[in-house]
């Protein structure tokens, strides 16, 4: 094996490697995943450690009997692409609630991911 095939394969991993690894990932959300919230929150807001694209992200909250709750159309933080908002349409009433997200990258790369949280007066 030339010297040169092994540094172009060597190369090759490395990239393949790190390019795998540059996917969106969950950083923070709010309400938070496990948290016990006193209110219906306004909107949901997801922080990814990169940008993604909104016009391809969003989420689905459903209670506990499986029933989607309404939400509005996922938008970017003004000064931050690497936070999503979701606005809430209406009153989430007393209870447990799933959030299934999925995001898109500014790589393209799309990933998705659950948590959930409770409304508790």
């Amino acid at each position: 094996m030339s010297l040169k095939f092994a540094m172009a394969a060597g190369l090759a991993a490395l990239f393949a490697f790190s390019s795998a690894d540059a996917h969106p990932q969950l950083k923070a959300a709010g309400p938070a995943p496990g948290s016990v919230v006193n209110a219906s929150p306004k909107a949901l807001r997801i922080q990814f450690n990169e940008g993604i694209e909104a016009g391809f992200s969003g989420v689905e909250i459903t209670n506990e009997k499986g029933e989607k709750q309404p939400v509005g159309t996922a938008t970017s933080a003004p000064n931050d692409k690497a936070q999503m908002i979701v606005p809430i349409n209406g009153e989430l009433k007393p209870g447990k609630y799933t959030v299934a997200w999925h995001a898109v990258g500014d790589d393209t790369h799309h990933v998705e991911g659950k948590y959930n949280f409770e409304v508790k007066p």
